[in-house]
């Protein structure tokens, strides 16, 4: 399952790894958009296969942010 970006901005924290179990509506990372920060949560339980940013990367909607094995 791939987790996009909903809106433009900034990569500004991660909060799971490759290989990491993650519940439904669990943060997995925090995108600056506007001087706001907006977190990116887990649309279901599963595990994450690919990290496809880093830290400081500009993202535009739509980007692949990382993918979800269910």
């Amino acid at each position: 399952m791939d987790v996009v970006a909903g809106w433009p901005g900034r990569i500004a924290e991660l909060q799971v790894a490759v290989g990491d179990q993650v519940t439904i509506d669990q943060e997995l990372l925090t995108v600056e958009s506007m001087k706001m920060l907006m977190p990116v949560v887990a649309p279901a339980a599963g595990r994450v296969t690919e990290l496809c940013v880093a830290v400081d990367q500009a993202v535009a909607e739509g980007d692949l942010l990382l993918r979800l094995d269910p």
